[in-house]
C-alpha cells in the first residue's frame, strides 16, 4: 500500500534532506583542508618552513650575491663553515643562539654580501633581518646542538666563522690546548709585544679549524690570566684529550738573529708513550714549516713539567724565536699568524685521525 505525502509534509522533508547534506558537505571540506596541511607540514623540511617564516617578517631579507662577496661557505661530511671577513673599524660584533638558528649581529652600516661562489641549495639556510639599529645574519641549524661561532679579531679585518652541524654528533675526539705564560707571566717580551698575548692569539685561531674537523677544544686559559704548571696539567688529565698541546714563542739574548724558527718539543718519562709522543713532534714541525718561510728548529727531547706530567700525547711547541727580526716580523703579520695556526692545528688532526 503507497503512503502518499501530503504538500507540507514533502517540503520539510526536501529542507531536512537539504541542510543535512551541506552540513556533511562542510565537514568534508574540513577534513579535506586538515589533511592537506598536515600533508604539507610532513613534507616541508624545517629549513624550509624558518625561510618561509622569515620571508613574512618584513623585517627579513635575502642576501645579494656578488663576486667580491665577503660571506664564503666551504663543507666536508661533518660541517658546513661559513667565514664572514668585517672591517676591523666594526668591532662591536655579537651573537646568539636559539634553537633553530645562529644569529650574528654587527653595525647596521656593515656590508653583508654572499660571495658567488656559495650555491643556491646552500645560500637558501641564510637571510638578513635588521633589530635595534643592529644588521643581523639569520643561519638556520640542522641540529639542535655542535653548532660554533668563532669571533677573530685582526688588525685589518674580524673574521667570524660559523660551524653549522650536518651530523648529530660531530666531535669525536679531542684537544686540551694550552696558551703559554698569562696574568703576571708575561713570557718573553720584546718592546709592546708579549709572548702571554702571541700564543693566547694563536691557540684561539686553531679553534675553528680542529672544530671543523671533529676535534672538541679545551682551552686552559682564554683569556689573561696566570695558571701554575702543575695545575694546567692536571687540568688536562681530568680532561681526558687525545692530546695535548702546549704554544709558546722562544727567545735567545745571545746571537738573538741566529737563533730561528719552529721547535716541538716532547718528553718520555721511562720510555712513556715515546713513540707517539715523538711522532707527534714530528707532525707538527712537518706541518708548521711548509710555508711562510719558518725554519725546521728540531725536535728535542726536554723536561718541560706540562708535558712530563701530562698522560696523554704532548707537545710544547716553540713557534718562532721573538728575538729574531724575521721572526718577529711574521709573528705580527696577520695572515701568517692565522696560517701558523691552522698548521698546528692539522697537525693535531692528522695525529688523532
Amino acid at each position: 500500500m503507497k503512503v502518499q505525502m501530503g504538500g507540507k509534509r514533502r517540503k520539510k522533508f526536501f529542507m531536512r534532506s537539504s541542510i543535512l547534506i551541506l552540513i556533511l558537505l562542510i565537514i568534508l571540506a574540513l577534513l579535506v583542508s586538515a589533511i592537506g596541511t598536515n600533508s604539507d607540514e610532513n613534507i616541508s623540511t624545517t629549513n624550509t618552513r624558518k625561510v618561509i617564516s622569515a620571508e613574512k617578517n618584513k623585517l627579513a631579507t635575502k642576501i645579494p650575491k656578488d663576486k667580491n662577496g665577503n660571506i664564503f661557505m666551504e663543507q666536508n661530511k661533518l660541517y658546513k663553515k661559513y667565514t664572514v671577513n668585517i672591517s676591523s673599524a666594526n668591532k662591536d660584533v655579537s651573537y646568539e643562539e636559539n634553537g633553530k638558528s645562529l644569529v650574528i649581529s654587527v653595525d647596521k652600516g656593515v656590508q653583508l654580501t654572499l660571495n658567488s661562489q656559495i650555491s643556491d641549495s646552500n645560500s637558501k639556510d641564510l637571510y638578513i633581518t635588521a633589530t635595534n639599529g643592529k644588521k643581523n645574519l639569520v643561519i638556520s641549524k640542522e641540529y639542535k646542538d655542535n653548532n660554533f661561532v668563532n669571533i677573530n679579531e685582526g688588525k685589518d679585518n674580524n673574521q667570524v666563522i660559523i660551524l653549522i652541524s650536518k651530523v648529530k654528533k660531530p666531535l669525536t675526539h679531542k684537544a686540551v690546548l694550552n696558551p703559554g705564560h698569562g696574568g703576571t707571566d708575561s713570557g718573553t717580551v720584546f718592546g709592546s709585544l708579549q709572548e702571554k698575548n702571541i700564543t693566547l692569539r694563536i691557540v684561539k685561531l686553531m679553534i675553528s679549524n680542529l672544530e671543523y674537523n671533529g676535534v672538541q677544544v679545551v682551552l686552559t686559559r682564554d683569556k689573561d690570566e696566570g695558571q701554575a704548571l702543575a695545575d694546567i696539567a692536571d687540568f688536562a688529565n681530568k680532561n681526558k684529550p687525545d692530546i695535548f698541546m702546549s704554544v709558546h714563542i722562544n727567545s735567545m739574548t745571545k746571537n738573538p738573529n741566529e737563533y730561528a724558527g719552529i721547535g716541538a718539543y716532547y718528553y718520555d718519562e721511562n720510555g712513556y708513550q715515546t713513540e707517539a709522543r715523538k711522532k707527534l713532534a714530528n707532525i707538527v714541525l712537518k706541518n708548521t714549516t711548509l710555508k711562510d718561510g719558518w725554519k725546521n728548529d728540531g725536535v728535542l727531547r726536554a723536561k718541560y713539567k706540562v708535558i712530563r706530567l701530562s698522560k696523554a700525547p704532548s707537545v710544547l711547541v716553540e713557534a718562532g724565536y721573538l728575538t729574531n727580526v724575521n721572526d718577529r716580523t711574521r709573528l705580527q703579520d696577520d695572515k701568517i699568524i692565522g696560517n701558523l695556526a691552522n698548521n698546528l692545528a692539522q697537525a693535531i688532526v692528522e695525529f688523532v685521525h
